[in-house]
């Protein structure tokens, strides 16, 4: 119990410190070049502090970029992990979804941003599309792959003591398939996040991406770099606000 407290306080003090030489390190080169180069971090934080507490930045920016956000993210989880799942049970599903797969992977996010703005024009529709487009290829792999490694000795067993399919998905694949998918599922929200505000600032007129094509415009510099740390603090968010515990959470009931 203590070496696990003594552990925990450790990786927290780590934690901190790298953060601590990420402000500092930002700190000196803000010093060294203008403020319309770089913000300083305070200047950073007080506009952060001006924009959350804006009502109506809240309402029609923050508020509509974290709901684009989650919708996309649904959507890319539930359809790459439907789709990871398939490719793992049947071979030749697999073979035939690599192309489409490796297009998506490997296109532009601009390209992507300026095709479907064209499809969908500006709005919901084409921000939460782009982003599960983005996201659905990552869940894809890591979830075919993990499927692949089953072990197949559990597999004979289960057959030799004829385990219902349920427990076999339950027990055998689901515990293979979890950790890949939750790390699938964080790496996502990163992607997501940079792809709704890119979608935003090519085609939308709320969210953080519109206001922040806004502050460049302006060259208002230290909202600029406001906007980028609100955008950080909501990937922060969902990751250890939900996506950690849920995994934790999974994991500890099914052993």
């Amino acid at each position: 119990m203590m070496g696990t407290i003594h552990g925990n306080t450790a990786r927290l003090v780590l934690r901190l410190s790298g953060i601590l030489l990420l402000v500092l390190a930002w700190d000196l080169v803000a010093r060294h070049y203008s403020g319309l180069v770089v913000a300083s971090p305070l200047d950073t934080l007080a506009a952060a502090a001006k924009l959350l507490s804006d009502p109506s930045f809240i309402v029609r920016h923050f508020a509509v970029s974290l709901k684009r956000v989650a919708l996309a993210l649904v959507f890319g989880l539930l359809v790459g992990g439907s789709l990871g799942l398939l490719a793992g049970f049947f071979d030749p599903f697999r073979l035939m979804i690599e192309p489409l797969r490796w297009m998506l992977m490997t296109i532009p996010g601009v390209v992507i941003v300026v095709v479907f703005m064209l499809w969908f024009g500006m709005g919901n529709l084409m921000v939460i599309s782009i982003t599960a487009c983005t996201i659905a290829p990552v869940v894809y792999v890591n979830v075919s792959q993990a499927m692949s490694s089953v072990d197949r000795s559990l597999l004979e067993m289960a057959e030799i003591y004829r385990f219902p399919l349920a427990m076999k998905l339950r027990r055998i694949y689901a515990m293979t398939v979890a950790g890949p998918f939750f790390s699938a599922a964080v790496i996502a929200v990163g992607n997501g996040i940079r792809v709704v505000v890119l979608a935003e600032v090519l085609g939308a007129n709320n969210g953080i991406g519109h206001c922040l094509a806004i502050s460049r415009t302006n060259l208002d510099t230290p909202e600029l770099y406001a906007l980028a740390l609100i955008s950080m603090s909501i990937v922060g968010g969902i990751e250890f606000f939900l996506l950690k515990p849920l995994k934790e959470k999974y994991l500890w009931r099914e052993s």
